[in-house]
């Protein structure tokens, strides 16, 4: 809230031109949960408002009994409300119950916050003099109109936030119940009201009561914020139409992980884990055909890298996240049953939606969401990321890959991709997408096309100059380069030249398509994925920033976030994949490792 009416008439003015300026989005049709915290939002305000004037009737009146059976008339009628519109979500398809905090908790919240409110009011009146009493009771009325405003300002933004993205009509309503406030505010003080109050504290204590209301219908109290939580879904959920019918690859059950942070930003992580795609490659372990919630399927036991949330210097630690685990072998987004042989259920678009699902009824509105996964999770991050869009409208986004650039073979994309069967739930909407997986463009014309649609995101790839191992990219491109044999991944170093230059080819031509809001790092050395790994805080080996800095630049879209690559890239740090005994492309080179491509390392391209 604003403290004075020369700056809440500049809010709204300033609100006015954009509101007149900025083309409205689509709007979509608000979704069951959204509709019910909505709901919750504008009676937790009716609620506030009728609390603070039997505050403020008390002031006049001193009767306490009748002060007390209007609260509990009030709090009951909350409850009723509260019921009423958990019922309908229920009969929407949504446990709105989950989402927010219990009508008893809200009425506590509310009692608590109102008796700060009204001391502060009574504070330097005596109420015993008419003169004051009526002060007090009129800036406890104004009190109440704000909180019931306010609340009913955040109920129109969090029903349909397709309808305000950029949040300009909340801003304006914001100014609206503010400008309401000061001028009751003033009003008192020219009446001579002695009251030791002044408007800045007094409204910020309103702004405190909303502000817990928003977190706690927004932000689900029931998600435990110590530890990631097992979400085990069963049977057939409906979701936007469709049946999802989570699943592993062999029909064994699906689980995902939960925490609850401290701020109102959303990480969504997809988990890495090979991919198959063929009778062969399907038939034998190249990918994670379970989820095992005591394994290290499950983050609680794998506090390394950006997942050691104790470690200060993570930007995420303070974050809600939800970890999409893996088991279905198609990158997190095919959807098809294959009978190969062996009898394969690729259902990893519904594992996805399944997840989004909870994540959206029980972290409604985020400020930030940041999109991301490692090897195959990388991919699932690249495919996700644009319906995620459309379920938090207004959210600030950021969608990093790590390990997983999309270096295909044209006979993979065009004889074996389509297994997976993403065409049916690829948002054909945006301009470019289908053509780009179906023309042969592959990766680089996807990226260049969602990238392009969805411009204030930010979207970058991370990989080491020769991502190795029989799981990492050179293996599974070196499978491409050898007629779809997965024998090849056991020599995967065979594949890291073509790799290394395929990859810094689709890099350099990403980079050239979407200059403004795409970017790469290309760390020294072979490593499989970066996410897991504590050099995220210190390697700066080739010259290049700490992945954490770079990281941080991207979520704060400052100059740092810049393309990177390593010099000496073919340069091997310890604990990089290497053959054993080496062979080439790996050689020693004096007391080094290093990967040495047609005569010797090249240098860097990007700027």
């Amino acid at each position: 809230m604003t403290t004075s009416r020369t700056r809440s008439t500049t809010v709204l003015v300033t609100a006015a031109f954009l509101l007149a300026a900025t083309p409205r989005p689509a709007q979509a049709r608000p979704y069951p949960t959204n509709t019910c915290v909505g709901r919750k939002q504008v009676e937790a305000g009716g609620y506030c408002r009728r609390v603070l004037e039997a505050w403020a009737g008390w002031a006049r009146r001193r009767d306490d009994a009748g002060r007390d059976a209007k609260i509990a008339k009030a709090a009951a009628e909350l409850d009723r409300a509260w019921a009423k519109a958990e019922a309908k979500a229920a009969q929407n398809g949504v446990d709105c119950a989950d989402t927010t905090l219990s009508s008893d908790a809200l009425t506590g919240l509310v009692g608590s916050a109102a008796g700060a409110i009204v001391a502060r009011v009574d504070d330097g009146l005596d109420l015993d003099v008419g003169a004051e009493a009526r002060c007090g009771r009129r800036l406890l009325d104004a009190a109440a109109r704000t909180c019931a405003r306010l609340l009913a300002v955040e109920r129109t933004f969090v029903r349909n936030p397709a309808r305000d993205p950029d949040g300009v009509k909340r801003d304006a309503g914001r100014a609206r119940a503010a400008a309401g406030f000061s001028g009751a505010f003033d009003r008192a003080r020219r009446k001579g009201c002695p009251m030791a109050a002044t408007a800045d504290g007094l409204e910020a204590l309103v702004d405190e009561l909303v502000a817990d209301v928003v977190t706690r219908t927004t932000v689900s109290p029931n998600v435990p914020d110590t530890g990631f939580t097992t979400i085990s879904p069963t049977g057939t959920t409906p979701y936007l139409g469709q049946n999802l019918t989570p699943t592993c690859i062999k029909d064994t059950p699906y689980h995902f992980f939960v925490k609850r942070g401290r701020v109102n930003k959303l990480l969504m992580y997809y988990q890495g884990g090979g991919a198959c795609w063929d009778s062969l490659t399907c038939s034998i372990p190249v990918c994670d055909p379970d989820v095992d919630p005591n394994s290290t399927d499950n983050p609680n036991f794998t506090p390394v890298g950006f997942f050691d949330l104790a470690d200060a210097r993570n930007p995420f630690r303070d974050w809600h996240i939800v970890f999409v685990s893996y088991c279905s072998c198609d990158i997190h987004f095919g959807d098809a049953s294959q009978s190969y042989p062996p009898q394969i259920e690729h259902r990893g678009y519904q594992n996805s939606r399944i997840a989004e699902k909870w994540a959206r009824e029980h972290f409604v509105a985020p400020e930030q969401i940041f999109v991301t996964g490692s090897s195959a999770g990388a991919y699932g991050a690249w495919f996700n990321a644009p319906l995620h869009h459309r379920v938090w409208p207004a959210a600030e986004f950021q969608v990093l890959a790590d390990a997983g650039n999309g270096v295909i073979t044209t006979d993979f994309l065009n004889e074996y991709f389509g297994n997976w069967d993403f065409r049916k739930n690829i948002p054909s909407d945006i301009p470019g997408v289908l053509e780009a997986l179906e023309g042969g463009a592959g990766i680089p014309g996807y990226t260049e096309a969602v990238a392009n649609y969805f411009p204030d995101t930010r979207w970058a790839h991370y990989t080491t100059a020769f991502d190795g191992g029989s799981g990492g990219q050179t293996g599974f491109y070196n499978i491409m380069l050898n007629d779809n044999d997965p024998i090849a991944a056991l020599t995967w170093w065979e594949g890291s030249c073509a790799f290394n230059a395929q990859m810094r080819a689709q890099v350099e031509e990403t980079a050239g398509a979407v200059p403004s809001n795409y970017r790469s790092y290309i760390g020294s050395g072979s490593r499989h994925t970066m996410w897991h790994a504590s050099r995220v805080y210190g390697d700066t080996t080739g010259g290049v920033p700490t992945l954490v800095d770079w990281v941080r630049a991207m979520l704060d879209g400052t100059p740092a976030w810049v393309n990177v690559e390593a010099a000496d890239f073919g340069l091997l740090l310890p604990g990089d994949v290497r053959p054993s005994p080496l062979q080439p492309p790996f050689e020693q080179v004096g007391s080094d490792v290093k990967i040495v491509c047609g005569g010797s390392p090249s240098g860097a391209f990007l700027d």
